[in-house]
Formats: C-alpha cells, sequence, structure tokens
C-alpha cells in the first residue's frame, strides 16, 4: 500500500516561514489553513497547554497535513491530532512520522480506497472444510506448535517491536484502532494456555479453520485435539488481550492482526478472517504467505491494497462485497 501525494498550483508558507513568530502564530496560521474561518473556536488553549515537544510534533504534523490535499474532513483531522500530540510515537523525520499523522487524522482512511477501483460483485461464497482436512490441518498445527511456557518478559518486549514494525511498515489503520489509540501491545500478552478449550472453544476454533464444528461430534479424538491446540495457538480476546504460546514474532504479529481486524470486515467477510491474516502475518511479520485458499486466490484477483483495505478499514466493497 503506497500514499502518494498531489502538490498545489501555488506552493503554501514553508514550515520555517510560519515558524518566525512562534509557535502560536504558526498554528494558528496551519490551523486556518485546514480549516478556514469557520464558526469553531481555535484549538490553541489546549495546545498552550502542551510541552513545548509536543506543540512541535502537532506543527509539524499539521503542516503535514497541509501538504497533502484530499478529500476528508478537516475539522475532526485537526482535533484528533490536537488530542493525540500528547501520546505520539514517531518524531519528525522519521520514516513512521508519516503514516502517524496521515493515519491518525483519518487522511488515510478516508483517501487511500479513492485511488483504488471497486470491483464487480463476487461470489466469496466458501464451501466448509471437510473433516479430513481440518483433521490433517489440526495435527499440522500441533506439530509446529512450540513447547513449554510464555517468558512475559521476553513477549512484552517482542510486542513492542511488533507494534511499531506495523506502525512504520503499515500506512495507518483505522484512526480509532490500536495502533494509534493508546493500546500497548507488549502489556497485552497473556500465555495461550489461560485460554479455555472447552466445547464452545473448540467449535469456535474449528469454525475458524472454516470448518463446520459438527466435525467434533463423530470424532471424539478431534475434539481432543483442537482442546490442546487452542492452549498451543496464537489467539485473542474480547478485551484485546493477545494469546501466544511463545516469544515468537510470527504468532504475535498474527495475533495482533486479529485485533486490528476492523469490525465491519468481521460482520461482514469474517469467514476470511483467518486467511487473510495468514497473509498479512507473511508480510508484516515472517513466514510464507498462504499458497492456496482464499486469500491466495483474492490476492492474485484483486491486488495487496484492496484486501488491505476491506480488512482494515471494514471497506468490504473492495472485496466485491
Amino acid at each position: 500500500m503506497a500514499l502518494t501525494k498531489t502538490k498545489r498550483g501555488t506552493e503554501p508558507p514553508s514550515l520555517a516561514e510560519r515558524l518566525r513568530d512562534g509557535a502560536e502564530a504558526a498554528f494558528r496560521s496551519l490551523e486556518a489553513e485546514l480549516l478556514g474561518q469557520g464558526p469553531f473556536g481555535s484549538h490553541w488553549i489546549d495546545v498552550a497547554a502542551m510541552s513545548l515537544p509536543q506543540q512541535a510534533w502537532l506543527i509539524h504534523a499539521l503542516h503535514l497535513l497541509t501538504r497533502n490535499p484530499g478529500d476528508y474532513q478537516r475539522t475532526p483531522a485537526v482535533a484528533r491530532l490536537v488530542g493525540h500530540a500528547r501520546r505520539h510515537t514517531a518524531e519528525p523525520g522519521e520514516a513512521a512520522f508519516e503514516r502517524e499523522v496521515l493515519a491518525v487524522s483519518g487522511w488515510t482512511e478516508a483517501v487511500f480506497p479513492a485511488t483504488l477501483t471497486v470491483p464487480e460483485p463476487a461470489d466469496l461464497s466458501v464451501v466448509p472444510a471437510g473433516h479430513e482436512w481440518i483433521s490433517e490441518e489440526v495435527d499440522r498445527r500441533l506439530a509446529a506448535a512450540p513447547e513449554g511456557r510464555l517468558d512475559p518478559l521476553a513477549a512484552a518486549d517482542l510486542g513492542a517491536v511488533v507494534q511499531a514494525a506495523l506502525r512504520a511498515e503499515f500506512p495507518g489503520n483505522r484512526y480509532e484502532g490500536p495502533l494509534y489509540d493508546g493500546y500497548d501491545l507488549g502489556s497485552r500478552v497473556r500465555d495461550s494456555v489461560e485460554l479455555p478449550g472447552g466445547a464452545a472453544a473448540r467449535a469456535a476454533y474449528v469454525t475458524m479453520l472454516g470448518g463446520d464444528p459438527a466435525v467434533l461430534d463423530s470424532d471424539p479424538g478431534l475434539a481432543g485435539r483442537v482442546g490442546r491446540l487452542i492452549t498451543r495457538d496464537a489467539s485473542h480476546g474480547p478485551g484485546r488481550e493477545v494469546f501466544v504460546p511463545a516469544a515468537d514474532r510470527a504468532l504475535l504479529t498474527h495475533a495482533f492482526l486479529h485485533v486490528l481486524a476492523h469490525p465491519g470486515f468481521r460482520e461482514r467477510a469474517g469467514r476470511l478472517e483467518e486467511d487473510l491474516v495468514a497473509l498479512f502475518t507473511a508480510e508484516y511479520g515472517e513466514g510464507a504467505p498462504p499458497g492456496d485458499g482464499p486469500a491466495a486466490a483474492l490476492l492474485e484477483e484483486l491486488g495487496s491494497d484492496r484486501l488491505k483495505v476491506a480488512f482494515f478499514f471494514g471497506r468490504t466493497e473492495y472485496l466485491g462485497l
């Protein structure tokens, strides 16, 4: 997913020119350029209470926004950046700074999908996997699952690395999503052994694999293996906790990507979630992408950008839905 810029007919003042009369003058000029002389009062009263580094970050962020025209809502964009300045993660000049500013402001979510065409409606019906495939997939995952207990300190450190890498590499999740809303992945990592392995959890796991949970009723042995696998695999919880059996980058990236899935995508195309998470894990974490299945077919037909817009922004029309 690449960000593109469009030059204006006349260049606005440089940041250095705006700063000649101080931070307040610079902020107010940027605010006026973005919002115009509308009925809303200035945010300066909030900005004046910030530390100097926070003010500097915000002024750089607004200056960047003026250099990226597009059809997005400017009033909430400025308000979000003002609110975000105290918890920003990337500094001006860093590779992740532009991605953070454009994501938090809502620019990416509004502007980037408009650069793509919506495909023709498609039939994405998926035939549930049969008993034989589910059994083989469970055994494959069990054989690959790490042994032992999770090292919480190593997991916390790796969680911070994974979250920072996605901020730097992905051009922005939804503006209220867990990349930028204050969510701390490192503090939310739990050991997969804490996950329940009862009947409901086993049925949900088989559904996640693309199968019919009814296969468990006729095969108690498979049900037992699924219960063990749940405690040895990556997953996520309703409170945005992530569960992994080891401090492994691919597993942690996989679990975190589930947390990043847009609720609208999950509601309308949730049957594709596991396949797309595996695809994105290979791109942003480690491992090989799936060689077949729905994600591989959609990648070839629609391209990576449409899949990301659907998954991360909930714009499932870009899947043909």
